[in-house]
């Protein structure tokens, strides 16, 4: 009987798991669904102990125990491997930005706000022990309470990095590219915007008869930009066989500047060549009606001297 229960106690006594690799972890995929955009998997700390500490706030720590039981050590190698890591993707990605442009992009990926948002949708603050103090600021997100969840984001990185000498850098590369990929549209479509594009498609396609409309295409939305608004306009087009005909929708930090990315993206819909040729048509049977109006009216100015 001893042996028996002797087998079964072996039986449960699991052996230890060899360490995953970055190469190793499964791909990329959805987890949870934030505020609009999935967030991609949460690649995980290699090393327990360092994820403990990742996961510690130094005012939680007593005297007799030392400073790099917290995270603040990790915070710092994954604060400044952020920073190089924004820098490298905006100077990449952008390449007409000037300084001025690349350091308003790159900051708006590594401010405080950005990571905290991050800690709290991948619920870092339910792992994490914190002071008193600070916990109590969890359902009214104080400023203390932003800045830490901000630091716990960075400490959460340089873990990452850290558990994974070999492969952690590339792994944290792949996971905020994916991570920041939103800001990084909304960015584009905030700088980039082409102010001339609603003459631009005024000239293409209208005529004698038609209309382009600008109006609202959704309510304005809150944006991860820094918290502004967003608006949302569409442009559709009526005349020539057409009636509120859509063409483009965009966003922007004001309905003009949404109207423009509207416009924009209308002037690259497939359908647009072809309206182009209606009007040409209509321009030239214009102008043939009006050189005949034109021709009548000499003729009877004629009749009337003589």
């Amino acid at each position: 009987m001893a042996r028996k229960r002797q087998r079964e106690h072996d039986s449960d006594v699991q052996m230890p798991q060899q360490k995953k690799r970055a190469t190793d972890l499964p791909a990329v995929k959805s987890t949870v669904k934030p505020h609009g955009p999935q967030l991609p998997q949460l690649p995980p700390i290699l090393d327990p102990s360092i994820a403990k500490t990742a996961f510690t706030h130094a005012g939680t720590l007593n005297a007799s125990t030392p400073a790099s039981a917290s995270y603040e050590r990790l915070e710092f190698l994954g604060d400044s491997y952020l920073g190089f890591l924004a820098a490298q993707i905006v100077h990449s990605r952008y390449p007409n930005f000037d300084p001025g442009k690349l350091s308003q992009a790159r900051q708006l990926l590594v401010c405080n706000s950005t990571f905290a948002r991050f800690s709290t949708q991948y619920k870092f603050h339910k792992r994490a022990e914190l002071p008193a103090e600070i916990r109590a600021q969890e359902n009214y997100h104080g400023k203390q309470w932003t800045k830490t969840m901000g630091d716990l984001f960075e400490a959460y990185v340089g873990a990452v990095i850290t558990s994974d000498p070999d492969h952690g850098y590339a792994t944290i590369d792949a996971w905020m590219t994916q991570l920041w990929e939103p800001l990084l549209s909304s960015q584009v479509e905030t700088d980039d915007i082409n102010r001339n594009a609603k003459q631009e498609l005024s000239v293409k396609i209208m005529t004698k008869g038609t209309k382009l409309n600008y109006s609202e295409d959704a309510p304005v939305q809150k944006s991860s930009l820094k918290g502004r608004d967003v608006y949302s306009m569409k442009v559709c087009y009526t005349g020539l066989g057409y009636q509120d005909f859509w063409l483009g929708t965009g966003k922007g930090s004001s309905k003009p500047e949404a109207g423009y990315v509207a416009a924009s993206k209308a002037l690259d819909h497939p359908e647009l060549p072809a309206i182009m040729a209606k009007k040409k048509v209509q321009d030239l049977t214009n102008a043939a009606l009006k050189k005949k109006l034109e021709e009548e009216k000499e003729s009877e100015g004629d009749l009337t001297v003589a």
